[in-house]
C-alpha cells in the first residue's frame, strides 16, 4: 500500500480493500465532514512546518 501527496492531489496505490481501509482511517482523522482537499492541505501544511524547522 502506497500513498503519494503532491501540491494539489493524492494518489493511493493498492488493492481495493486496502484503499477502503486507508480512506476509512483518513475519515476518522478528519471527521465525518472532512474532504479530500482538506486532507491534502493539512498534509502540505505539516510538511512545510517540518521543512521550516530544519532551517531554524
Amino acid at each position: 500500500m502506497k500513498s503519494y501527496f503532491s501540491d494539489n492531489s493524492l494518489r493511493a496505490q493498492g488493492k481495493a480493500w486496502q484503499i477502503r481501509i486507508l480512506l476509512h482511517q483518513w475519515q476518522k482523522q478528519s471527521g465525518p465532514t472532512g474532504m479530500v482537499k482538506d486532507l491534502i492541505e493539512a498534509r502540505l501544511n505539516l510538511k512545510t512546518k517540518v521543512i521550516d524547522r530544519e532551517y531554524e
